[in-house]
């Protein structure tokens, strides 16, 4: 029984191996049945799992793949009453959504307003009936990440809220939040980080030899003498811009992806960028972190197979998950998610790979979705235009995604250079290195000294104070709505502090004169 496809299944491999265990599975499980009544169980079973998705699909909002895929099923079984109802549901959600959006039109870009009202939303919990130890950051993990930070002023450690007294994490425990302390007096104006990364990527293939697939520096003259760019001999499509760069790869990630295409994936999120949906980026982003997974897991010498989320690049990296208790409402702060960006693309990526995900227990869809969550949640962006055509570069940054936030940050940061325009100084390492333009690495700054022991904290939202882009972000007002993701009651910096404090005043105001109101409405009522 061949299976449909529409525009959001992308042309994949076909995998012998489940193919067998499919009939198997089948011929055992109706053993004794004809072949017209197997057809028909089959049939029957199909449109089921066509049900089952398009319902998950009506769940978590995503609508327009959902109507997509509706559309398939419906050619397949034109009688399906169940199919009918949910294709009704669905475009009923659709245009409930296009009509709540259609007074933002001229305030929102026609891409960002096409991509709102197909984007479908989720709120990220952690997984009851998963392994709650692999959710932890243990002090193996803590040492793990220190020692990026050997030779810098400043070290990884557990953050103290309030009057909490510290205790010590024992072994296999999980040490709590994490954030980046000086272990000296810094003085303002000094690089305190430099964060280079492999898990760099960019929405232009490698193949294209615009970048080092390695750092994601510019390859283009006249940032690089095309005489010293490093060709890779295995597969031809990938180019480095130095040596170091070359043996990286190679020896490690490349080892995975070479000879594998994933141009399916770019042509995927090219086709979807101009229709308007920009966050797409995740499933590149996540076969390069995969591909580091992979190759560290197929290195080890030990017999003792490492789980995923126990990697160390994984391991480090935290989800922006609310506390355990949190019963969810309309206001809360939800997530983007889309059928082929969460679900489709990883499988496919993980299969293409090599990844039996029918027989591993260690790849299952939580494990997928968690990994992405981890991702989005310590992702950078930057925005360069050194080919002379705009890129989008997307990082994970081992060392910097410890940074916390504050709207009253004392480190300043920055990524790829966004232009030719930008000083020398910009790709310096306080060891005198010259870094190559557009690289992933982040560079870290000293905004005013800073005392030994201090945390180290950044903006996640730009200016916090929005006093710089209040046309175009809401100013202060849109920098704390979007710091609603993070916090539900401000960062605990001293100007979240004083707007709290305005908040509950007028609250309270509000509070006393309305018995007034009450009582005059009352009398009001009587007479």
């Amino acid at each position: 029984m061949s299976l449909p496809t529409n525009n959001l299944i992308v042309a994949a491999p076909v995998y012998p191996q489940l193919d067998a265990l499919a009939n198997t599975l089948i011929h055992t499980k109706y053993k004794g049945f004809g072949p017209h009544a197997l057809e028909d169980e089959l049939q029957n079973l199909h449109r089921q799992a066509f049900q089952i998705l398009l319902a998950g699909l009506l769940g978590t909002a995503t609508n327009w793949e959902g109507l997509i895929i509706v559309k398939a099923a419906l050619k397949l079984y034109p009688q399906d009453t169940e199919l009918k109802e949910l294709q009704d549901d669905l475009k009923i959600a659709f245009l409930d959504r296009s009509r709540g959006y259609k007074e933002l039109q001229h305030e929102m870009k026609k891409e960002d307003l096409i991509e709102a009202t197909r984007m479908g939303k989720i709120y990220q919990k952690k997984y009851p009936w998963m392994d709650q130890d692999l959710y932890k950051r243990t002090p193996k993990t803590l040492r793990e990440a220190n020692k990026g930070f050997e030779t810098s002023s400043c070290e990884v450690k557990t953050v103290i809220f309030g009057d909490a007294k510290p205790s010590v994490a024992q072994e296999g425990e999980d040490v709590g939040p994490l954030g980046i302390f000086a272990t000296r007096d810094i003085e303002e104006g000094e690089i305190v980080m430099v964060d280079k990364t492999l898990t760099g990527v960019l929405n232009v293939p490698s193949r294209k030899l615009e970048h080092c697939d390695a750092c994601q520096g510019c390859l283009i003259p006249p940032y690089m003498h095309p005489e010293k760019i490093v060709h890779a001999s295995c597969c031809g499509k990938a180019a480095y811009c130095s040596l170091d760069c070359y043996k990286l790869a190679s020896e490690g990630y490349h080892k995975v992806l070479c000879g594998q295409d994933f141009d399916w994936l770019y042509e995927k999120i090219g086709s979807v960028n101009k229709s308007g949906a920009g966050s797409h980026w995740k499933p590149v982003n996540f076969l390069r972190v995969i591909a580091v997974v992979l190759s560290d897991m197929r290195k080890s010498k030990t017999k003792a197979k490492i789980h995923p989320l126990q990697h160390p690049l994984v391991a480090r990296m935290s989800a922006n998950y609310p506390p355990d208790t949190k019963v969810f409402d309309q206001y809360d702060s939800s997530h983007s998610w889309l059928y082929f960006t969460n679900v489709i693309a990883p499988t496919q990526i993980l299969l293409q790979l090599g990844v039996n995900l029918y027989t591993d227990p260690f790849w299952t869809q939580e494990v997928i979705q968690t990994i992405y969550w981890r991702i989005e949640n310590n992702a950078n962006m930057a925005t360069t235009n050194l080919t002379g055509k705009e890129t989008h570069l997307v990082n994970i940054n081992p060392n910097y995604l410890f940074f916390n936030h504050s709207c009253e940050p004392n480190i300043s940061w920055h990524g790829a250079c966004p232009s030719g325009d930008v000083g020398i100084d910009w790709l310096m390492t306080p060891d005198g290195e010259l870094l190559q333009p557009g690289c992933s690495a982040v560079w870290c700054i000293a905004a005013r000294d800073i005392k030994k022991g201090e945390e180290l904290k950044i903006s996640y939202v730009g200016n916090p104070k929005g006093d710089e882009d209040a046309g175009s972000e809401g100013g202060r007002e849109g920098k704390r709505a979007w710091l609603s993701k993070w916090f539900d009651n401000g960062c605990g910096c001293a100007i979240c502090d004083e707007e709290n404090r305005l908040e509950k005043s007028k609250a309270n105001k509000k509070e006393e004169h309305q018995p007034n109101a009450d009582f005059e409405m009352k009398g009001v009522v009587e007479n």
